[in-house]
Formats: structure tokens, C-alpha cells, sequence
């Protein structure tokens, strides 16, 4: 399994949004590549839309298989507050929300029952390794 991540964010919420992809990204690549994932034939990308409620009209999520290119793209809307005000441990817990939306779409690129436990299994321990990880982050 391939994994990328970009993102459409409004201004105020780029910095945080930035650290928690900075902060998440390398966990799950290398999880991914340790675990039953590593065989899985896909590619996730990942684009999370974080945008104020004014703005949410002209970017609405858009998430999409492509069945054929054994490609997912999952584009869905954020918590734009969270990224403005939120915790550290709350921007990385909304982030990998979003990615966990994925999970369900898996099966139809060909993951097996046990790529997509280990999927899961993967964003859930995310949130502990990161916070570990990352230590020096202000915590409000």
C-alpha cells in the first residue's frame, strides 16, 4: 500500500494541519510497510479538505474510488476549529479520523479481511506513538 497525503486548508489552520501530516505521515508509511499492507497493491491518497463552515459549500468533501488504478482517494472534510484551536493531541486524533474513513473502501481495491483489520489496527495505535514521539509539542 502506497500512502500520500496532501491537503486543502484554509490559511489560519495550514501550520497545525501541516505538523500533524509532518507527525502522522512517516508513522503510518512505516507501519504500513511492516504489516500485511506491505503485499496490498493500492495506492491511498490522502486529501484532507479543512475549510471554514462559510467556505465548506465550495469545497465539499469528495472522496472517490478508482477501482481500476487500485486507487482511493480520500478527501474528506475536517474540523477547521480544531486546526485553529484545537490540542496537538486533538489535530492528530481529527487527522487520522479522516484517514480511518478509507477503511471501508479497501476491500473493494482487493485487501483482504486481514489488511483491513491491520489498517485499523495501525491508525489505532497511531495516536499513542505520536504523542510519544513527539514530546517537545505544546499541549493546551
Amino acid at each position: 500500500m502506497e500512502f500520500w497525503a496532501s491537503a486543502e486548508v484554509y490559511q489560519p489552520a495550514f501550520s497545525a494541519l501541516d505538523r500533524a501530516r509532518r507527525s502522522v505521515d512517516p508513522f503510518l508509511n512505516a507501519a504500513f510497510a511492516e504489516s500485511s499492507l506491505a503485499t496490498f497493491e493500492c495506492k491511498l491518497r490522502y486529501v484532507p479538505i479543512v475549510m471554514p463552515a462559510n467556505m465548506q459549500g465550495r469545497y465539499p468533501a469528495r472522496s472517490r474510488l478508482h477501482k481500476k488504478e487500485r486507487l482511493y482517494d480520500c478527501a474528506p472534510l475536517l474540523n477547521y476549529r480544531m486546526f485553529v484551536d484545537g490540542t496537538f493531541e486533538d489535530q492528530i486524533r481529527e487527522y487520522l479520523r479522516g484517514i480511518a474513513l478509507s477503511a471501508p473502501h479497501l476491500a473493494a481495491l482487493g485487501a483482504s479481511s486481514q489488511q483491513i483489520e491491520d489498517f485499523k489496527a495501525i491508525l489505532a495505535r497511531a495516536m499513542e506513538h505520536i504523542t510519544i514521539e513527539q514530546p517537545t509539542q505544546t499541549r493546551h
